[in-house]
């Protein structure tokens, strides 16, 4: 009687065991020569190129195989990328490649993430004036679509091991700015921009590298053109600059994401 009950115990705690190993997510990123990382780079203009970089980077570092789903589109938005994640109207290959993603690297910009009581217009900077507002309140509406798109990608994820690195965005203009008269300005402007950033991905304990602290040094005073990071456009970064902001993230490691 004993042993036909034990016997019964021991075949239900396999079966449940089995149940659960095979329902849970995974703890550990996959490893070896065989193993494949999926990276989503998600970003405007200024990601362009990132992805190849490091994903070159990643296959050196890690050992594993990388496959690149490169979402960087001309001024793309945090706004548009929260709409795509929520509704699925655009961007449709999007959810599925962050359900799949082992590594996200994102920066999109603040344009459609404006609180009309807090307006946000920085394009004066872009055309070497003076921003019209700029302060810190005006980036919380951003701030605030940051952390809803990091909390659908970990949505996504599902518990999955996941790793997820946030950036802002470099200057171009250093010397145009103060050609103008606008440097003290538009650089408290791009400071409060990184800033915002900055939180959203401190909310979810996402580590954040900044391109503006490596392009334009600790004080946002040197031009990134004089360094060869910007291209003949005056805007978007070269193939040094890609490589630079590669190693950089290698420099990060490699740990998941543990969200608070």
């Amino acid at each position: 009687m004993f042993i036909k009950i034990w016997t019964r115990i021991f075949f239900f705690m396999t079966i449940t065991s089995l149940l659960l190993a095979g329902c849970a997510p995974p703890s550990e990123l996959p490893k070896g020569p065989d193993a494949v990382w999926h990276v989503v780079v998600i970003g405007d203009s200024s990601l362009w190129g990132l992805g190849e970089a490091f994903t070159s980077q990643i296959e050196k570092d890690v050992g594993v195989k990388v496959v690149l789903e490169d979402f960087t589109l001309g001024a793309l938005s945090a706004g548009e990328v929260l709409q795509a994640l929520q509704t699925g109207e655009t961007l449709q290959k999007l959810p599925a490649a962050l359900r799949d993603a082992e590594v996200v690297v994102m920066f999109v910009n603040p344009v459609d993430s404006v609180d009309t009581e807090k307006p946000l217009n920085f394009d004066g900077c872009f055309f070497s004036s003076a921003p019209s507002s700029c302060e810190p309140a005006s980036f919380q509406k951003w701030t605030t679509d940051l952390k809803a798109i990091w909390a659908e990608i970990l949505k996504l994820r599902k518990g999955r091991p996941t790793i997820l690195r946030a950036t802002d965005i470099y200057n171009p203009l250093v010397s145009p700015w103060n050609k103008h008269g606008v440097f003290e300005a538009c650089t408290e402007c791009w400071e409060n921009m990184s800033d915002a950033a900055r939180l959203a991905a401190e909310a979810y304990d996402i580590p954040f590298l900044s391109r503006y602290d490596a392009f334009n040094g600790v004080n946002h005073n040197e031009d990134p053109r004089e360094k060869g990071y910007i291209r003949n456009d005056g805007e978007h970064p070269t193939d040094l600059a890609n490589q630079y902001t590669a190693e950089l993230l290698s420099q990060m490691g490699y740990e998941p994401v543990s969200p608070p």
